[in-house]
């Protein structure tokens, strides 16, 4: 039961993670790339011709803003709610 809760976490918790993660442009013209990422709070991150390394940044990056880490944290976040929901089951039903 364990097991299959802590399963069932990660799915979920990598769901949540995957399809609430902010949007990000990336075009490319000749040697220029340039990403612009933003949210709802006004809050954006430029990078221009990253062989220079020019980046400017408007408002304030977060761990949550890479779609991969955030999904990585909300898997791991479904997975000890999971497990903690699976102990608490199989506690219930020994006694």
């Amino acid at each position: 039961m364990k097991i299959i809760l802590l399963i069932v976490g990660l799915v979920i918790g990598a769901a949540a993670g995957w399809f609430t993660a902010p949007n990000a442009v990336d075009i490319d013209v000749g040697g220029v790339s340039l990403e612009v990422e933003g949210s709802g709070d006004g809050g954006a991150m430029v990078s221009a011709d990253r062989q220079n390394g020019v980046e400017v940044s408007i408002g304030r990056r977060s761990v949550f803003d890479d779609r991969n880490t955030r999904t990585a944290i909300f898997a791991a976040i479904g997975g000890l709610i999971g497990l903690i929901i699976g102990f608490a089951a199989d506690r219930r039903r020994r006694v």
